[in-house]
């Protein structure tokens, strides 16, 4: 099998996969593909050409997959509960790492566990980190940063 042959594989390969997801996960190897053709034409031997199109291929996906992914996400719709994220709250039931305890935050009571696993007690306050299935992720803050919960 010629290495023209293979590179041309790859490249069908890689287009159908991206034309099947439409989520970025193979174009970069099919412009590595591309670039190996090149080098092929212009008689760049086999092993530079495997490393050119690793190369190429790995440029590609570190300097355009998060630009692309960030503009081809699509429409995230935000949901009022994202506004509770960064709110500091007061934490009414203990949390430990085993288990869940609860914070009231913009005035409603929530089961909370906390971000590293660490436990806080009642009457100290919390920072909403994220909100995961239906509890938040707090984060335990000093007293004095801010009470309004």
């Amino acid at each position: 099998m010629s290495i023209t042959l293979v590179w041309t594989i790859i490249l069908v390969i890689a287009v159908i996969v991206e034309a099947i997801t439409i989520d970025l996960v193979s174009i970069w190897f099919g412009i590595g593909a591309i670039a190996a053709l090149i080098c092929h034409f212009f008689g760049v031997g086999e092993v530079l050409q495997i490393v050119i199109f690793a190369i190429v291929s790995i440029v590609c996906i570190v300097a355009s997959r998060p630009l692309a992914k960030k503009y081809l996400r699509g429409n995230t719709v935000k949901t009022n509960l994202d506004r509770m994220i960064g709110k500091h709250c007061l934490v009414t039931e203990r949390i430990t790492a085993d288990q869940k305890g609860e914070v009231k935050v913009m005035g409603n009571l929530w089961s909370a566990t906390s971000l590293n696993n660490e436990t806080i007690q009642i009457g100290d306050y919390a920072e909403v980190i994220s909100i995961e299935g239906s509890h938040v992720v707090v984060k335990k803050i000093n007293k004095g940063d801010d009470t309004s919960c």
